[in-house]
């Protein structure tokens, strides 16, 4: 059985790189000229071909485009596009689908309201070159699918993946008009520490916040329950916070859910619920159309509207579906999978219904969250939408006795070689915490799997207040405390 605390810095240290990635989610400002893509090929469904194959197109450009008098081009051969559903105009971010033919199309996917053309063309199954041409007869886009590529008659499409790619969709049917399947998160993600700042769109509980920012902050804070840790995901108002207890199951990679306290103002909760065992939040890996459910038990009190404080001690239901959209908020536009986690149980006799719905976006190795929104019985709750994404300043041997400028709330992330099993550990021997304060215990990656291998370890600082500090670090054997430290590191913060 592996270590608990290995997997859980190994998991850490994977996604160190998807943190850094999530402020390139935000979509360029400047674009030379129109961005279609083929982005969807259905070549070769189950049962007959003729009238059921189609291929989807996307609008990856920040502007609408105008496809009037475009043309498609299959193995050479120029075929019409006549609009049956939609407008020609397809805006930033749109679909349209052409099809073989445009009513059977309609008539097997009646939830598509993107644009759909009809353009008779016959797909090849083996494979074969097809093109986007513009009314100029410039090529937009173009490829040449091979049937190796997957989706060879087992009712699945061809999708281009995150890196241009293409692949068997996860989907069956595909994903007509909506984001691709093949796109989004395959694992779970955690890592170093991050801040949301959110605009808070609707909040029943404190309607004076609406319009106001709220906080949220990600692997900042970890707390013990039944001698297991999990990572605190705090989110604060001007007025009130929620702290959600997040651990993971290390075999599925799925997220799990312990514990949740909602406080109105201090001192006043008006929930505290535990949930056992933790239940799944998250079951990775995500993708449209996906469900899970479960049942925990839930302990604990809630204050109900007319001010009562109730015990719980019940059953819940837990139930979970995914579905794709494409979400704008402050931060930008955002194709998104929708995780909606449906808790159901028992409060005074009456079942209560509790719905959460997180927009879910990929980065290249992890993820980002849009968008949330909480209901109880159907009624809106809480809506957040995210404006700001500040990953952590990290730092390595190379930022030794230098200086750095830092700012309130930001985190700093020190890695330095190291190899624990040797009995030498780095340290922080000085600390001033009334600037900087250190975030858990200093973590352990070890660079393969073989027995005392070596890796690096992991240092998370907050800056909690303004003045000057000094991180002291030493590289020593802890017992030996009249050898000098084989190594040390030294950092300046100057926070303002």
């Amino acid at each position: 059985m592996k270590d608990k605390e290995e997997n859980k810095v190994k998991t850490a240290f994977v996604v160190t790189m998807a943190i850094l990635a999530l402020i390139s989610m935000v979509p360029v400002t400047v674009c030379a000229q129109s961005d279609v893509k083929i982005n969807e090929i259905m070549y070769n469904p189950t049962g007959v071909d003729e009238n059921h194959e189609w291929l989807e197109i996307y609008n990856k450009d920040i502007t609408g485009i105008n496809i009037t008098d475009w043309r498609f081009f299959e193995a050479d051969t120029n075929h019409r596009l006549t609009l049956v559903q939609g407008s020609m105009f397809i805006p930033a971010g749109g679909y349209a689908i052409i099809a073989d033919n445009a009513t059977m199309f309609l008539n097997e996917h009646p939830e598509c309201n993107c644009t759909v053309i009809d353009s008779s063309f016959s797909l090849r199954n083996t494979g074969e070159y097809i093109a986007l041409k513009n009314a100029t007869q410039d090529i937009v886009d173009e490829v040449t699918y091979n049937a190796s590529w997957g989706a060879d008659g087992n009712g699945k499409t061809l999708e281009r993946n995150a890196a241009g790619g293409w692949q068997e969709s996860f989907a069956n049917g595909g994903t007509p008009c909506e984001p691709n399947s093949v796109n989004f998160v395959p694992f779970s993600s955690w890592g170093p520490p991050v801040m949301y700042t959110w605009n808070i769109t609707a909040d029943a509980r404190n309607p004076e916040n609406v319009g106001k920012n709220a906080t949220t902050g990600i692997f900042t804070a970890t707390e013990e329950i039944d001698n297991e840790t999990y990572y605190v995901i705090n989110t604060s108002k001007p007025s009130g916070y929620t702290k959600l207890y997040v651990g993971k199951d290390e075999v599925n990679e799925d997220d799990l859910r312990k514990r949740v306290v909602t406080e109105m103002e201090p001192g006043v909760e008006i929930v505290n619920l535990t949930f056992d065992p933790a239940f799944v939040m998250w079951d990775f890996p995500l993708r449209n159309g996906k469900t899970w459910n479960g049942t925990t038990s839930v302990t604990g009190m809630i204050v109900n509207e007319t001010g009562s404080n109730i015990q719980i001690d019940t059953i819940a239901v837990v139930s979970a579906k995914v579905t794709a959209e494409i979400v704008t908020v402050p931060l930008g536009t955002f194709p998104c999978l929708v995780v909606e986690t449906n808790i159901s149980y028992e409060i005074a006799g009456q079942q209560t219904s509790y719905l959460e719905k997180s927009w879910i976006s990929p980065t290249d190795n992890g993820y980002l969250t849009p968008k949330y929104q909480s209901y109880v019985n159907g009624a809106p709750v809480e809506e957040l939408e995210l404006m700001d994404v500040i990953p952590p300043t990290f730092l390595n041997a190379t930022d030794n006795n230098t200086t750095i400028n830092a700012t309130i709330g930001e985190f700093l992330v020190v890695t330095l070689e190291g190899n624990p099993t040797t009995g030498y550990t780095w340290e922080v021997e000085e600390l001033n915490e009334q600037v900087l304060q250190q975030i858990g215990d200093i973590a352990f990656v070890p660079e393969s799997n073989l027995i005392g291998a070596g890796g690096i370890q992991i240092a998370t600082f907050e800056v909690v207040g303004p003045g000057n500090a000094t991180i002291n670090m030493v590289y020593h054997r802890p017992w030996e405390t009249d050898v000098e430290p084989a190594d040390t590191f030294t950092l300046n913060v100057i926070a303002s």
